[in-house]
């Protein structure tokens, strides 16, 4: 089969490179036999397989400037338009989305698609609820799902759309397919293995005592990370269990939110030690973070979609504090990999850093599991419907 496999919209402030780079390493290490041939569309360089069998292709600079030209929907159509295109050229059986949800209404308005289409789907609307919301945000919280299942409905007319996958969800997967000919299936949300022959010693790096325990919240930084509220929990510790903490966020910061966060930490007065690095970090820093770490937060607001947060965690045994709806807390509770708690609940957080402080290993874990059942292989052979 002649695949084409599609990223258009790579940005260096979260580890989407990560799922197509990894892609296609895996490829060119299991795939080369001439049987398939793949081909990768994409934004952003990769770093290239010495197969004949896989080929890298980047839009030229007229075509990127057209597609920043526009926002929303009418950017989306002009991808489809250019991937239709390009599928055409390569004489494409198979076109996969890396990311689904962008190219909704284009698909559902294509009459002439010449080929199969598959992708992931990562912002499902079917679990999501309105929590800790006004009414007015409640309103457009409402109103936005509600065009979420139109787009949805407008991409399913499409006959060649076979198959749409949902990262480590299985009940949404049964309930969407209840209502449609099986269209949805699961895909275990991947945990990477990255070639890192020497990581970095983060205390050493960052000077922090070995007395201190080092919490971490990774990730592309907005208002769903609760750091208001953590910083808040942090506050109110003793300040004997305060000196036992440092708490290290890492992660891009998105710009509304920029001022938000500045004036949180700011405002903060503690004795916990603080590191706000406000960038992209490379993937052998980010497995020298989760290696060297003894808690991983992800107590996210509103976000009941799977994370690969709690997989990096899992994989180096650390215990993780979740919030206490979605996918990740059900995930959190089958594979025991750490806590629950109400993200919005302050005293609730407190609770839990305090016993965490107090007795750290009554809180190991063993993520081996989670991380074999949710590997490359896993990730890959499914996307791709490979024997």
């Amino acid at each position: 089969m002649n695949y084409l496999i599609v990223d258009l919209n790579i940005t260096l402030n979260g580890h989407k490179l990560g799922f197509v780079q990894e892609t296609l390493n895996h490829l060119a290490l299991h795939h080369t036999d001439g049987e398939h041939s793949f081909h990768f569309l994409v934004n952003e360089e990769l770093k290239k397989a010495d197969s004949k069998h896989i080929e890298v292709h980047i839009p030229g600079k007229s075509y990127q400037a057209k597609f920043e030209r526009h926002k929303g929907l009418k950017k989306y159509k002009e991808q489809w338009e250019y991937i239709s295109l390009k599928a055409g050229q390569l004489d494409i059986e198979k076109v996969v989305l890396m990311e689904f949800d962008l190219y909704q209404a284009a698909i559902g308005f294509d009459k002439t698609t010449s080929f199969d289409v598959s992708g992931i789907w990562f912002r499902p609307h079917f679990r999501q609820k309105a929590i800790g919301l006004s009414i007015l945000q409640t309103l457009k919280f409402k109103l936005k799902k509600l065009q979420k299942k139109t787009l949805l409905k407008s991409a399913l007319r499409n006959k060649r759309l076979k198959n749409i996958f949902i990262l480590n969800d299985q009940p949404t997967v049964d309930a969407l397919n209840d209502s449609d000919e099986q269209r949805f299936s699961y895909l275990a949300d991947p945990v990477f293995d990255y070639p890192c022959y020497k990581l970095t010693d983060i205390r050493d790096k960052y000077i922090i005592d070995k007395d201190r325990l080092i919490f971490l919240i990774f990730g592309y930084m907005d208002e769903r990370k609760n750091v208001v509220n953590i910083l808040n929990a942090l506050e109110g510790l003793e300040k004997e269990d305060q000196q036992k903490v440092c708490l290290m966020m890492v992660g891009k910061t998105a710009d509304h939110y920029q001022d938000t966060l500045e004036k949180a930490i700011q405002k903060h007065s503690s004795e916990v030690q603080l590191f706000h690095i406000d960038d992209f970090v490379d993937n052998c820093e980010m497995e020298a973070l989760f290696a060297q770490s003894d808690l991983v937060l992800r107590m996210n607001i509103n976000f009941f979609a799977s994370s690969g947060i709690i997989g990096l965690a899992a994989k180096h045994n650390k215990p993780s504090i979740v919030s206490d709806y979605g996918i990740v807390a059900e995930l959190t509770e089958a594979y025991k990999l750490g806590r629950l708690v109400d993200p919005l609940d302050v005293s609730q957080l407190r609770a839990l850093f305090r016993g965490f402080i107090k007795d750290p290993e009554s809180w190991k874990i063993d993520g081996q599991s989670y991380y074999k059942q949710h590997n490359t292989k896993a990730f890959v052979e499914t996307l791709l419907e490979l024997d």
